[in-house]
């Protein structure tokens, strides 16, 4: 039954598109559109342990599974798309009549994600992986804001040219083994310069799918021009399939003490660049956008640790609480998206459910990112574990600016799902961390308070008032600079690995 969790994504796209083409009436389209999105949930509750669809042997077959690891993924996912999918159907304009096009792609992503996220051999999760990428980029260009198309042509090129260099690299690993499947690819893959070659180049490749610095530069202009429920599933979601590919190759392939390091690095350098640009942006969903470069380091900290369980469960952390985010500030800046020209000051409930989706993100106790991170620090050896604690004031001092902010503005009417869609993502975030039991730690006040002063210690010294660029003029331009930084990251890789 586990293939049906994305078989019924796909059959109720297919629905929408003939109900479409009949010029049903709207409310068959909505219906559709929740059915496809939530009865997954009924499967991944009943379901578990692995199966080989068709009943075909493991060597020929297709391996699916939901296991420690990647429960986690498929959890968030379920959860982040339910409650998009909820938002969206008051978000879009019915009258439009691109939206059920639009409907159905986000029954795709659906799909793609979830098929990556259970799939047990690389082919696969390659093929899923792409269904939600391609979904992605049309999702962003659906967008009327001004330069979405330019996001999503650079989003295209330079996805695409990593996807094409990852088939390239699963080429290498089936040549030097004669498997796909990630645990008989473990069994039988002996280190070799060819299985180095490859697990550089495909490591690459995920980073910048994944959307980590220095291969983020797709990454703030996707995720900020795109319609507010797209934004969250590009940030909460679609980085993590490639998160989860680097856990699959990690787990299948011989990794050498310098990739570890070089990793670990490469982790350490995105969590804090991605607080600099934090502090100093002015756009609340660029500072958005940003914040995930930075988160997206935890994650990466956990594989390259083999900290499998670490990095899934902060993945989950962080899909819930910068799902919520992006659905409460999108809904509070539908005219501006300026910090300071919009905020929660005469709504009370969005408030709320911000300065708690604030604080999970943040690793502050009880919410989930506390427990997430706690396993990320205990992963860690020696002086590493000092990332966290610094990673953790940075990020508390950042969402201290946009909480600072959006309390001296106010905003619009709400409309009552959009209140309710943060409010349920804030309250899974502490839910959730109650009942995998990260109680709270009194040392969080401190980090806390060490936030909130900084914060207006680097006011007062008018660090803010520096800003940054918001957003290339010169796509083509663009484009070429990032795939260049892109091939030189991948070659360093690989003579990190011949090495």
């Amino acid at each position: 039954m586990i293939p049906l969790m994305v078989a019924f994504p796909l059959l109720f796209g297919f629905i929408i598109v003939i109900l479409d083409t009949l010029r049903a009436k709207k409310v068959l389209i909505k219906a559709s559109f929740v059915f496809g999105a939530v009865l997954p949930v009924g499967i991944f509750f009943v379901e578990n342990g692995r199966e080989i669809v068709g009943g075909w042997s493991r060597v020929a077959g297709i391996e699916v599974g939901i296991g420690e690891i990647n429960a986690p993924f498929i959890a968030g996912e379920l959860i982040l798309f339910t409650v998009v999918a909820l938002y969206s159907i008051s978000y879009f304009d019915f009258r439009y009549k691109k939206t059920a096009k639009a409907l159905v792609l986000f029954l795709l992503m659906h799909a793609g994600l979830l098929g990556a996220f259970l799939a047990r051999d690389f082919f696969n999760f390659y093929i899923y992986m792409e269904i939600a990428s391609v979904s992605a980029f049309a999702l962003v260009a659906f967008s009327e804001e001004p330069g979405s198309k330019k996001a999503t042509f650079k989003y295209l090129i330079l996805s695409l040219l990593a996807s094409y260099l990852f088939i390239f690299a699963i080429g290498l690993v089936y040549m030097e083994t004669g498997y796909l499947n990630v645990d008989l690819v473990a069994q039988n893959a002996l280190p070799s310069r060819e299985l180095n070659a490859a697990l550089g180049v495909a490591f690459a490749s995920l980073l910048l799918k994944a959307g980590i610095f220095p291969l983020h530069g797709w990454l703030p202009d996707a995720h900020s021009k795109a319609p507010t429920p797209v934004s969250a599933l590009l940030s909460g979601l679609v980085v993590k399939a490639p998160a989860y590919g680097m856990i699959l190759l990690f787990s299948a392939l011989p990794v050498g003490e310098s990739l570890k390091t070089a990793a670990m690095m490469v982790a350490v350098a995105s969590i804090f660049f991605g607080i600099v640009i934090m502090l100093l942006q002015r756009d609340a969903k660029r500072f958005l956008a940003y914040s995930t470069v930075s988160q997206m380091g935890y994650v990466l900290l956990g594989i390259a640790t083999f900290n499998f369980t670490g990095a899934a469960y902060y993945a989950l952390a962080h899909s819930l609480a910068k799902g919520g985010l992006f659905l409460s500030v999108g809904s509070l800046g539908r005219k501006s998206r300026k910090l300071g020209e919009f905020g929660y000051r005469n709504a009370p409930l969005m408030a709320f459910s911000v300065l708690m989706l604030s604080l999970a993100i943040g690793g502050v106790s009880p919410f989930i990112g506390s427990y997430a991170k706690g396993l990320i620090y205990s992963g860690l050896p020696g002086d590493w574990r000092w990332t966290v604690l610094a990673g953790t004031i940075g990020t508390l001092v950042s969402f201290t600016k946009l909480n600072y902010h959006l309390l001296r503005g106010e905003t619009e009417d709400l409309r009552p799902s959009w209140k309710l869609s943060s409010l349920v993502l804030a309250l899974t975030t502490l839910g959730a961390g109650l009942y995998l039991g990260a109680g709270l730690k009194p040392s969080d006040a401190i980090y806390i308070a060490a936030a909130v002063l900084t914060f207006f210690g680097l006011r007062a010294l008018g660090v803010f008032e520096r800003g940054v660029q918001s957003e290339a003029k010169d796509v083509g331009r663009d484009v070429n600079v990032l795939a260049a930084v892109f091939v030189t990251f991948m070659l360093t890789v690989l003579l990190l690995q011949w090495s």
